[in-house]
């Protein structure tokens, strides 16, 4: 594979805000997809802002929107478009957009691409091969299709988080500023999103993939053992469940080994090596472990100690952003052919775009497409 973009010619357009779907969109991006954002100056992608909130009316919004890492981590590698789907013109660009494209990326609650007369059937008849992709929070057949959606609502109600326990007493802790259902939803869309287009371009005709991010958190946190021992039971097979390969082991300094035992000691030996590490400093405890003939790894607890990106060379990109300057974004976990995703552009300006997109693939004129990539111009 060239230069590891295998998805090198496709067209995405992205509708995403926030997480889930621009992190799809990244994903596509980074695996050589042409990603077009479009945004409007009074409806942009809030992850703008996201960590230099304090920073509103301390400097110009038009700098401060484009300061957060957050957002550019979550859009390296797209093109900004500025166009206001609620104006008829700008919706007849998009459409031509659409004729030009082969999937398109929408994160709304579900109904909002038909009220803005973008939906499916409007998306279908611009270009047949078209495919959409709708990642709701609860899908347009849930009885809470018109209830607008938080990650932090979605990792509660899909059950997700009731496995996030403390492992000494088995006690709820929740994960109340951090959820996983957005990456978790990203992810699923990405393989959706490429079997999708795949098909569109076997066949020649797109079609609507609608994904709830609700239940998609409810699959990947499926895990009910004893719906498990229940079956087993049923087949007539063995219900006891194999118990865990490894264990947590606390040393005298505050420091945790994490033992890979199963098929190395007895339970026996693992239980008398724990109480022994209990008063051991963290070396002495390692070393008695590996002499019994288990394994061990210390666990990292202080990231501070290396740093997001320790684990391979290159986790880090470092880029300049034309606002904010040098910073470090996380590189995508992955190699092709010993090649990791290029990183090909920073995360884009608001109207940054505007030529290229309206110019180049639209052919406007630049006195029509000019005031757009204005943000202080009357059409901001």
């Amino acid at each position: 594979m060239t230069a590891a973009l295998p998805l090198r010619g496709v067209r995405v357009l992205e509708l995403c805000w926030v997480w889930s779907g621009p992190l799809l969109g990244q994903l596509l991006a980074d695996l050589g997809a042409e990603v077009i954002k479009v945004e409007w100056y009074k409806r942009f992608d809030v992850y703008r802002t996201r960590g230099v909130e304090r920073l509103a009316g301390k400097m110009p919004e038009e700098v401060r929107r484009e300061m957060s890492q957050s957002f550019h981590g979550l859009n390296r590698n797209k093109i900004g478009v500025t166009l206001d789907l609620k104006d008829a013109d700008h919706r007849e660009a998009f459409l031509e957009l659409v004729a030009q494209s082969d999937l398109v990326l929408e994160n709304f609650t579900s109904g909002t691409m038909d009220r803005l007369k973008v939906g499916y059937d409007v998306l279908a008849e611009a270009n047949p091969a078209i495919v959409l992709l709708s990642l709701a929070g609860f899908g347009s057949a849930s009885r809470l299709a018109d209830m607008r959606a938080y990650g932090l609502a979605l990792s509660s109600l899909s059950g997700l988080e009731t496995g996030v326990v403390d492992p000494r007493d088995g006690s709820f802790l929740g994960s109340p500023t951090f959820v996983s259902s957005d990456p978790n939803a990203a992810s699923y869309g990405l393989i959706t999103a490429i079997a999708a287009v795949l098909d569109a371009r076997r066949t020649g005709r797109g079609g609507h993939v609608e994904m709830s991010q609700l239940e998609a958190a409810g699959h990947v946190g499926a895990d009910d053992d004893a719906e498990l021992v229940k079956v087993a039971q049923e087949l007539g097979l063995d219900p006891v469940l194999p118990g865990a390969s490894t264990a947590i082991v606390q040393t005298s300094d505050g420091q945790h080994l994490c033992v890979d035992w199963e098929g190395r000691i007895s339970a026996a030996d693992l239980e008398e090596l724990t109480e022994a590490a209990s008063i051991l400093p963290i070396a002495q405890a390692l070393h008695i472990i590996e002499a019994a003939g288990a394994r061990a790894v210390k666990i990292i607890e202080e990231a501070a100690a290396f740093g997001a990106g320790a684990a391979n060379e290159g986790t880090l990109l470092s880029t300049i952003h034309p606002v904010s300057g040098v910073e470090n974004i996380v590189a995508a976990p992955w190699w092709i052919d010993g090649n990791r995703a290029p990183l090909r552009k920073t995360a884009p300006t608001l109207g940054e775009g505007n030529a290229y997109v309206l110019g180049r693939l639209l052919g406007w004129s630049h006195d029509r497409y000019a005031s757009l990539s204005n943000p202080r111009s009357d059409a901001a």
